[in-house]
């Protein structure tokens, strides 16, 4: 049973914490230790949360942390983007 998009949010009370799949790369992310929030799934009575605390203990999903972007790449009279 998959869970919807983004419901772990509903789930874990750090907001900061993202759970993603391993399959997909994030850039700007650092991954984090999920024992914290796996052990707060486990506590949990939502139906979704044993797919989380599978994938995480499986290697299929980590917890990670959204860095901030610190530099900019742009030229005068240019769109100027992050990396």
């Amino acid at each position: 049973m998959k869970a919807p998009a983004g419901h772990y949010r509903k789930l874990i009370s750090n907001p900061h914490i993202r759970i993603a799949f391993t399959h997909t790369p994030i850039y700007g992310c650092i991954k984090v230790n999920s024992d914290s929030v796996i052990e707060e799934l486990k506590q949990s009575n939502d139906e979704y949360a044993q797919y989380y605390i599978d994938g995480l203990t499986s290697g299929n999903m980590v917890t990670i942390v959204e860095q901030s972007v610190e530099h900019y790449y742009r030229n005068n009279g240019e769109l100027f983007f992050t990396t």
